[in-house]
């Protein structure tokens, strides 16, 4: 019987080893600063200004939003160019997908997608101490609704696995 349990017990301790991998970003270093995002034109949101330092690396930049529920969005995403630049000067840049997800099964009932989401953009090494700049623009038409947007920062992060 013990040796079903602990057999149970590294399962379990595997799955949530699984879970977080890749998410260094969210749970590890600390956080330095919280800005809720505003809508700007197109779906895109109006740029926001972080200071960042040297001592902070490496450093981790998340995107969080609330899912609407609605059935009609299951499934489908936004595609955004997130820029971070300094003095005018591009940092770190890349096109991300924030992708509704499908609806879940659970004993054989569909059940509602999960209602948000974590999205790490950057884990970067600052080369400058200064003022920052990130933008988030949609590089087409929104197809979900997001709710509550915000960008967090987080210093002295570990770097997922290679």
């Amino acid at each position: 019987m013990c040796a079903i349990g602990a057999l149970r017990a590294i399962g379990v301790l595997g799955l949530l080893t699984a879970a977080l991998a890749g998410c260094e970003g969210v749970t590890t270093g600390t956080e330095v600063a919280r800005m809720q995002l505003q809508a700007a034109e197109g779906g895109s949101y109006a740029p926001v200004k972080v200071t960042l330092a040297t001592e902070m690396n490496p450093v981790a930049i998340n995107f969080r939003a609330d899912f609407s529920q609605n059935p009609s969005e299951f499934g489908k995403w936004n595609t955004y160019r997130v820029v971070l630049s300094k003095d005018g000067n591009v940092v770190a840049s890349r096109n991300i997908n924030i992708n509704h997800p499908q609806s879940q099964s659970q004993a054989g009932a569909d059940a509602p997608p999960r209602a948000s989401t974590i999205y790490t953009l950057f884990i970067i090494n600052i080369q400058a101490s200064g003022e920052y700049e990130l933008t988030l623009s949609a590089l087409q038409p929104p197809a979900i609704t997001l709710s509550s947007p915000t960008v967090d920062v987080r210093r002295n992060v570990q770097r997922p696995p290679q």
